[in-house]
């Protein structure tokens, strides 16, 4: 009776948290493909390449506030509780999202309809920051650590799904609607629809309790009053590795989920459609196969795979990129698989690894700031750094360099890493010496 109230409880938790995941990439999603009409929309250009620069260096702007909202957020939930910053991250997102479904185009509204743009995007960054730092220790703090493995990969599984029914609504709607509409006003609706989603979500959240963690620190009255200042004196280490890990984690998933959709239209010649079907294929087979590194992370640790795919990127890349472009009419499929199994076996136990080597007291703190300063730099930089070195360069394969490099950077920082697979969470986090 006690072990199916637990299953019952650890179900909702996860459900729940997920569904912040779910929000944020159906925003990403919806805005991927939609980056060359909001472009025009916001940003009047000649150039169709200068107006896709311009929107993806908007996607990127909002990635350099995620460390002022992973600062805000998670010292909110290093004080008041984890379960509180996901409730509120989730509003600001959904009604964000929404108001850029209403805001009058440049050539109605001149430059404040820009402004107005950039500061929704601003807000997004914020509510991103604190949204999957919150989510990510929540499951790792909720979750027996038997199986931390399984239950915080379905965090990225939700990543995925939600960008699927992101892109799928834009799709749909481009299908249904004639060109014209689409550009004139199609492109919002997608965005509007954020809200029901956001709803679900909210609701959820007010149905799980806070995490045992936190509810033990709150008991024993051990909270940090500045979590933020404490961190950099007991979690220096975990905050660098942390660093490392993110820059291929995410360098390595907004190349594949965001940039990869354009390069097959501009690069390889795809249609839209293709693209998004090719893109859709490998996500539904990413979903599935995040989960099965999760179980087997529990069972045979988290940086096997975490080094097995910083180590095949940096060997495989350039080839892959090689493959797509020049692989015949299945090279684009098969090459987004083998980038998708790549991403897979990192992201599959990195959830697991990482938010466990922080002390308990600025956990939140700590894991949110430094996931989200590498995620601004190597995550939502990708697609503009990419774009712009391509265009420098001339060169299809510049985006396996990135990839390359962001994967060398993970090997450091998993040299210092140690293994938290099998290991409960203690007060001071799992311990960094060994």
């Amino acid at each position: 009776m006690v072990k199916n109230q637990a299953n019952t409880k650890m179900k909702k938790a996860t459900i729940a948290t997920a569904m912040g995941n779910v929000v944020e990439w159906y925003e990403y999603g919806v805005y991927s493909y939609t980056a060359g009409i909001i472009g025009t929309q916001f940003f009047p250009s000649g150039s169709t390449t200068t107006a896709f620069l311009y929107a993806f260096a908007l996607f990127a702007i909002s990635f350099f506030f995620r460390p002022l909202g992973g600062i805000i957020f998670g010292s909110i939930g290093d004080r008041l509780g984890r379960k509180k910053i996901l409730t509120i991250t989730i509003i600001l997102m959904s009604l964000s999202t929404a108001a850029i479904g209403i805001i009058p185009s440049y050539e109605s509204f001149g430059i404040a309809a820009t402004i107005l743009l950039v500061v929704m995007r601003m807000i997004q960054g914020l509510a991103a920051g604190g949204e999957y730092g919150a989510a990510t220790v929540f499951m790792t703090e909720s979750a027996p650590y038997q199986k931390r493995g399984l239950f915080t990969s379905f965090l990225e599984s939700g990543v995925l799904f939600g960008y699927i029914i992101g892109a799928s609504s834009v799709a749909l709607l481009t299908s249904i609607l004639s060109a014209d509409a689409m550009n004139l006003w199609g492109w919002r609706i997608p965005f509007i629809l954020s809200l029901p989603l956001a709803l679900i979500g909210m609701y959820l959240r007010t149905k799980v309790d806070d995490t045992p963690v936190f509810s033990k620190l709150q008991k024993e009255d051990s909270l940090s009053e500045k979590p933020f200042k404490e961190m950099f004196s007991t979690a220096r280490k975990p905050l660098l590795t942390t660093f490392c890990c993110i820059a291929f984690a995410n360098g390595a998933y907004y190349t594949l989920l965001t940039y990869l959709p354009s390069y097959f239209e501009t690069k390889i010649g795809l249609s839209a459609s293709s693209s998004l079907l090719i893109t859709i294929i490998g996500m539904i087979f990413m979903i599935f196969l995040i989960p099965f590194v999760g179980i087997l992370s529990d069972h045979f640790g988290r940086k096997l795979f975490m080094f097995l795919s910083s180590i095949l990127a940096i060997i495989s890349s350039v080839p892959i990129f090689w493959f797509i472009k020049d692989g015949g009419n299945f090279g684009p499929l098969f090459g987004f698989l083998l980038l998708g199994i790549l991403v897979s076996l990192f992201v599959g136990a990195q959830p697991a690894a990482l938010p466990p080597l922080f002390p308990s007291r600025v956990r939140n703190s700590g894991y949110s700031f430094s996931y989200n300063i590498s995620t601004a730099i190597f995550g939502g930089g990708a697609p503009f750094i990419i774009t712009a070195l391509t265009s420098l360069s001339q060169s299809s394969l510049t985006p396996s360099f990135f990839l390359v490099g962001v994967a060398i950077i993970a090997v450091i920082g998993l040299l210092f890493v140690p293994e938290t697979a099998k290991k409960p969470i203690h007060q001071d986090g799992i311990d960094n010496s060994t």
